[in-house]
């Protein structure tokens, strides 16, 4: 039996409970993972409240286990399965096609796991991979960073918000962060942020463009959503680009087209669901993802542990915005 996390009605962290669960046999084209590790993403908390895009939330059978990524160890294999074995090391990491990691045991399509490399560990994969993907969709296809780009991140000591803050450093963009409390200041500048705006006290669209000489920023990656979305516009210099990849804060209001005429504004949407759907494109990102943990760009994940029965805690630190970098499950 599997200890699993599910969730029958949407609402609050409490609505998760632990139960014995049989994860099944690999069918064809599947295997039977031993899980070790799981992220915990915003994602996750969005589905447990009801909160996540309609689309989204459409597309969600009840009852459910969250979860959008896991690191573990391959235990059967089912038909016409090429290139795993057991005793593999493996990870996952990819949006909604892949939920239900909350488990320490499940069956899981083979074309969706990357092997583990030598060298990278367990909670590595599980704090880094499913917002490694995220930023290489958002820094390499939704916006292509490159050298000299002056960039504003939004809730950059986050679990997402480090990893663009990393990794657009080292593509050579000055990073330009805002957080929510003082606290939260040092951290995010170790993770790469030349300037960092505390939103409880200063007005970030006034010092962004002091930062820039009052010609605003190349773009701007916004995962907080209602309470940064629409001002954000105002920071970005002529033809650059917004791209929205959260909510966390709430919904954003709809953007009339003609916000973004005056400036040749440009606008997007990151969703996982959509630049991970077709698998060559998924297993390209994690590659590179992969290589950059290795390579030191992204670390081994500053990350804060939780057990499978003490995941409501680690939703509610996600809640209450008193978490910085990624939170993991330890199997």
């Amino acid at each position: 039996m599997a200890r699993t996390i599910v969730v029958d009605h949407v609402g609050g962290p409490d609505v998760m409970k632990l139960v014995d669960m049989d994860p099944g046999k690999p069918g064809p084209g599947e295997v039977l993972l031993r899980q070790t590790a799981i992220g915990v993403n915003f994602a996750d908390v969005h589905y447990r409240r009801g909160t996540a895009p309609p689309h989204a939330m459409a597309k969600l059978p009840m009852p459910f286990t969250p979860g959008l990524e896991a690191a573990g160890v391959v235990e059967e294999i089912g038909l016409g399965v090429t290139g795993f074995k057991r005793g593999d090391r493996v990870g996952y990491a990819t949006a909604t096609l892949t939920i239900g990691a909350y488990t320490d045991m499940r069956v899981f399509p083979a074309d969706r796991l990357f092997k583990i490399p030598d060298g990278v560990s367990d909670i590595a994969v599980a704090a880094v991979m499913y917002r490694g993907v995220t930023v290489h969709g958002m820094i390499r296809s939704c916006y292509k960073v490159k050298p000299g780009d002056n960039v504003l991140l939004h809730a950059a000591a986050g679990g997402v918000g480090s990893i663009v803050a990393r990794w657009a450093k080292h593509t050579g963009a000055t990073v330009i962060g805002t957080v929510s409390s003082e606290a939260k200041v040092d951290y995010a500048r170790a993770q790469g942020c030349a300037h960092v705006i505390v939103t409880s006290r200063e007005d970030f669209v006034k010092r962004a463009k002091e930062l820039t000489n009052g010609i605003g920023v190349d773009v701007v990656f916004d995962g907080v959503g209602a309470d940064t979305f629409l001002k954000s516009f105002d920071c970005i210099r002529r033809y650059g680009m917004m791209v929205s990849f959260g909510q966390a804060a709430g919904m954003m209001d709809p953007v009339d087209p003609v916000l973004l005429q005056h400036n040749g504004l440009y606008l997007t949407k990151f969703s996982g669901s959509t630049y991970n759907e077709v698998t060559e494109d998924y297993q390209f990102r994690a590659r590179e993802v992969l290589e950059a943990i290795a390579q030191g760009v992204l670390g081994q994940g500053n990350c804060a542990v939780y057990e499978l029965e003490n995941v409501a805690q680690a939703h509610r630190d996600f809640e209450d915005r008193s978490s910085t970098g990624s939170l993991v499950i330890r199997l």
